[in-house]
């Protein structure tokens, strides 16, 4: 979903070009970052395995 918003914004700067002057700083290659970091954690996220139940191991009897 976030790269959707970034996209989005890009496009909205690129198309008000004519109105305004536009120069990325040094944040912009951190955000470009920290954009394809979440993307890789989305990927990589299983929602599925925090309803799942915790393995414990059993403990062996002493007989």
């Amino acid at each position: 979903m976030v790269d959707i918003f970034v996209v989005a914004i890009l496009v909205a700067l690129i198309r008000a070009g004519n109105l305004m002057s536009i120069t990325p700083g040094p944040a912009a290659l951190a955000f470009g970052g920290v954009v394809v970091i979440t993307m890789l954690a989305a990927m990589s996220f299983d929602p599925r395995l925090i309803w799942d139940d915790p393995v414990v191991p059993h403990r062996k009897r002493l007989t």
